[in-house]
């Protein structure tokens, strides 16, 4: 170890480095939603630049990742941070950084605190996979109708350039 290093550095996964376009590709959101989110108190970057632009960590990229999840089944803005905050505690603080990563989007079952918050997160959790099951068939509905409505536009397509 060098004599100017820090014992208790944080990891990579930690350190706010990418920028709001960087992280908008990653996520394949728009910057408007990003910011959308920071206003509405969903997302907050790690740190700033000294001339203001924000940085996102590893960490910060996994929460946006997990409303970009929600974003398509209508979660309203209380319901999204609700289900964050129950995601939170699954992610346990003192796990390692990719695990804690991990963890942040698909946690292991059993990385719970303790078998109360456990269970108490578990029921919370279920109202929210009644709810997103209940939107994913509504989209299933909706892909479906899309699919069909597409077919119809490629037949209609097809009949035009051979009676032409």
């Amino acid at each position: 170890m060098s004599p100017t290093a820090d014992v208790d550095e944080p990891d990579a996964a930690t350190q706010p480095s990418m920028q709001i376009g960087e992280v908008a590709a990653r996520t394949d959101l728009s910057v408007r939603t990003i910011r959308h989110w920071e206003e509405m108190g969903l997302v907050t970057p790690s740190a700033r630049t000294p001339g203001g632009f924000r940085l996102y960590s590893d960490e910060d990229v996994a929460r946006i990742k997990l409303l970009r999840f929600m974003k398509p089944l209508n979660f309203t803005l209380e319901q999204m941070r609700n289900l964050l905050a129950l995601r939170e505690m699954l992610a346990t603080p003192d796990a390692a950084s990719a695990d804690r990563l991990t963890a942040l989007v698909w946690p292991a079952s059993a990385s719970a605190p303790d078998p109360a918050t456990s269970r108490t997160v578990a029921q919370d959790l279920l109202g929210y996979v009644q709810l997103a099951e209940r939107r994913l068939e509504k989209l299933h509905r909706q892909v479906a109708e899309v699919e069909e409505f597409v077919q119809r536009l490629r037949a209609e397509a097809q009949q035009g350039s051979t009676s032409a």
